[in-house]
């Protein structure tokens, strides 16, 4: 037995012989009531012994004073109790009462219960209070729904690590504002943000450092309100990261606001019952270091896959993806062209799902060499949809992109083609279910505009845009991958069907441009912007299905579909397109390239 429970027992045992006395005294005069403890004071230690023994069996002297919490103060309650009736029964069968008051019981009941635990909770505030006191805590303002914000306010004042301390919330609702949560003010609503300033000059507490944003679901609009604020008032604005990536140590964690964030659409939080049946699956991922196969990757992992087989080409890109995966991985270096070595790999580990995400798909590059392109995405995603059909993979998905809708350059045709090339291949597949997931930009993605303009704008501009009107259908990495894993998951999906994810409206390139000078805060500086005339290839617009696809939702928000196979043409053409790229026959293969894709309108020449 340690010192500081020796003493814990003593001081227990000593109240408890005290309220005893004190609980006559509270009846009766004080020369009766020593008349009465000299007769009784066997009867005193057996009800002190008592509730020592209880509380041992409860398990209080195993626990932490500073911690003590309502577990404790109940276990206090039914050992005073169940003490009390013994006693008094006893005292019945002696006594039969006749000399003892018959208060006592309940003031016996009442002073001891005080008693052992007054103590216990004046030291735990003691010592919050000398805590509270070293530790100098950020003042924080926090923003969010009442759930997430009453969350974090919990836990900040219940765990010690937490840097922050809470002075004001600001709700999602109007409505809210004046109520309090856990004694902490609602000053203002994201409704009518203007509030908040004259709101906080008027706490008398100090005025907070940081604005945190506690709720994932928050728009872009209201986002970008409180950093134009915080920016202007010199604070830092943070968010904490979605709950289902939060480690234990990283709770109190916030990260800075990225474009992501203030632009285009409220990012769906969806159920991660979808994924479930990815968990002790082997998962084949092709492109596994590029910017979404790399996602796609990191998702699954968290899946807790049987195993995941990462197919990549760039061995830096490989090495930096597998920093961030677990032990389940298996790691190939291989060219996604590499058609033996491919075959062997789906052969030696039989996936039941093979994401393929690997293409060439910088608009500018492709354009000026179309057979590159036709090898890599055509002809190697039609000959591994032929090894995953011969070998009966279950599942094939295939990551098309929004170009791929009447296309104009030949990174948007190669996806088209790869498209129809899989609802025609999948009418013949029984055993092997291939899925087409498209859709449009993805932020800050390798060879994106978003990496593009922070690098312009970091050295002062000017900002090269291609036409004051381009405007591009947006979503995050984070967001469209997990949309791409769910909609591999649905149930009701037939062969050949092709997934489309919802991504708002359009943005603008100009307004995306003039918001990244904002967040990098350069507003108060002059960057240009300059206009250079479309690409070749390149359209104003882009859309994310054909006129003549009928689009029907699914059970899952965020994502259409729809299962015509519009412009079919005969398995004969793409075999003999198969062909002439593999043989090299190049003006054969652009010819017959542009007779298959009758929806492509392309600028190269026969």
């Amino acid at each position: 037995m340690s010192k500081k429970i020796f003493i814990t027992i003593i001081h227990d045992f000593t109240i408890f012989c005290v309220s005893f006395f004190i609980a006559l005294l509270l009846r009766l005069d004080l020369s009766y009531s020593l008349y009465l403890m000299n007769s009784l004071w066997l009867y005193c230690l057996i009800y002190a012994t008592i509730n020592i023994s209880l509380l041992h069996y409860f398990g209080l002297y195993h626990g932490i004073w500073r911690y003590a919490s309502i577990h404790e103060i109940m276990s206090i309650f039914k050992s005073v109790a169940i003490s009390t009736l013994v006693v008094i029964f006893s005292f019945f069968l002696i006594f039969r009462l006749e000399s003892i008051p018959r208060s006592f019981p309940v003031l016996l009941f009442i002073v001891s219960l005080f008693g052992v635990t007054g103590p216990r909770i004046f030291y735990r505030l003691l010592k919050d209070k000398m805590t509270k006191n070293k530790v100098k805590r950020i003042p924080v303002v926090i923003v969010g729904n009442i759930n997430s914000s009453e969350n974090f306010i919990r836990l900040t004042k219940n765990e010690k690590s937490s840097p922050y301390n809470v002075i004001a919330m600001i709700s999602n609702k109007l409505t809210s504002v004046g109520r309090r949560i856990h004694n902490v003010p609602i000053i203002s609503s994201l409704e009518n943000i203007e509030l908040l300033e004259g709101s906080l000059n008027k706490l008398k507490k100090t005025l907070p450092q940081r604005i945190i944003i506690t709720d994932q679901s928050i728009d872009a609009e209201s986002i970008e309100k409180l950093y134009v604020y915080s920016q202007k008032k010199g604070l830092a604005l943070g968010v904490l990261p979605k709950i289902s990536n939060l480690n234990p140590q990283d709770k109190f964690t916030t990260t800075p606001i990225a474009i992501e964030d203030i632009l285009g659409r409220k990012q769906k939080v969806h159920n991660p019952d979808f994924l479930k049946e990815i968990t002790g699956k082997k998962i084949l991922v092709t492109g596994a270091g590029g910017t979404i196969g790399s996602e796609i990757c990191k998702q699954i992992s968290l899946l807790k896959p049987r195993e995941l087989i990462l197919i990549e080409e760039n061995e830096y890109a490989l090495y930096k993806i597998l920093k961030n995966l677990n032990k389940t991985v298996k790691p190939i270096l291989a060219d996604i062209r590499d058609i033996k070595k491919i075959e062997g790999v789906i052969k030696k580990f039989r996936p039941d799902i093979v994401f393929h995400a690997a293409a060439l798909k910088h608009i500018t590059f492709v354009e000026e060499d179309p057979i590159e392109a036709l090898k890599t995405n055509f002809f190697a995603t039609a000959k591994l949809c032929q090894i995953c059909k011969s070998n009966n993979v279950p599942k094939f998905v295939f990551i098309s992109t929004d170009k791929a809708v009447n296309p104009t350059n030949i990174m948007g045709a190669t996806k088209r083609l790869c498209e129809k090339y899989i609802q025609k291949i999948s009418d013949s597949s029984a055993k092997t279910k291939f899925l087409i997931v498209r859709f449009g930009n993805v932020l800050g993605s390798t060879g994106s505009v978003v990496p593009l303009f922070e690098d312009q704008i970091k050295r002062g501009g000017p900002i090269t845009i291609t036409h004051p009107r381009v405007s591009r259908y947006f979503m995050t990495i984070r967001e469209a991958v997990e949309l791409v894993l769910i909609s591999s998951q649905i149930k009701e999906s037939i062969n050949g069907q092709i997934f489309i994810l919802e991504m708002g409206e359009p943005v603008l390139i100009k307004d995306l441009a003039k918001r990244m000078i904002l967040l990098l805060g350069k507003e108060d500086k002059k960057i240009d912007i300059e206009f250079t005339g479309l690409r070749k290839g390149e359209k104003l617009s882009e859309n994310l299905f054909f006129k003549e696809e009928k689009i029907s939702k699914t059970e899952i928000t965020g994502i259409i579909h729809t299962n015509d196979k519009i412009f079919s043409v005969d398995l004969s053409q793409y075999n003999s397109l198969l062909s002439y790229i593999q043989n090299d026959k190049n003006d054969n293969a652009i010819k017959l390239f542009k007779k298959i894709l009758p929806e492509y309108q392309s600028n190269v020449r026969d």
